[in-house]
């Protein structure tokens, strides 16, 4: 029998490298991520396009960093800010908004106005939420194209005419 602690030692001095195992996300070609981190990507474009399409003069603003703590556009249309985040979900099924808290935390604390915007799913358990944390100042719309433009139109209109700390 072979101590392996004494053939770990001895495997460099014999030229035998270690092989550290591969995670999956490591056996994907570089520059490419999982199925849900392209269709979020898909959807953040169309999204934008959408914002575009609907308030021709307004200014957008990206955050291109991952954070939970930040809304993925900051959209000023009139003067008026309101933060918009986008939710890509897999599935039809519930959205509960897990992921919410610490964007609802950091936006209670600054009274700034949010659009949650979902590509699929029933939001009620997020609504609740949203409610809970922002009041007036939150909405959630399932938006999957420009078939729901009007409902993303309403919210925003809706949201710019509540007076808020921020312009």
């Amino acid at each position: 029998m072979f101590d392996t602690t004494f053939y770990r030692w001895l495997r460099p001095l014999l030229g035998r490298h270690h092989r550290t195992r591969r995670t999956p996300e490591a056996l994907r070609p570089r520059g490419t991520s999982s199925r849900i981190s392209r269709l979020a990507a898909r959807y953040d474009a169309d999204v934008d396009e959408a914002i575009h399409r609907l308030w021709p003069k307004s200014r957008v603003y990206h955050d291109r960093e991952f954070a939970r703590d930040r809304a993925d556009f900051l959209l000023v249309v009139r003067g008026r800010g309101v933060m918009v985040e986008t939710k890509v979900k897999s599935d039809p099924g519930l959205f509960r908004g897990s992921t919410l808290p610490p964007l609802l935390d950091r936006l209670e604390r600054d009274g700034r106005r949010l659009v949650i915007l979902l590509n699929q799913g029933d939001p009620t358990p997020a609504r609740e939420l949203v409610a809970a944390k922002l009041g007036d100042k939150g909405r959630i719309v399932v938006w999957s194209g420009p078939e729901h433009d009007a409902e993303l139109q309403r919210a925003v209109e809706e949201l710019i005419q509540i007076e808020s700390r921020h312009a």
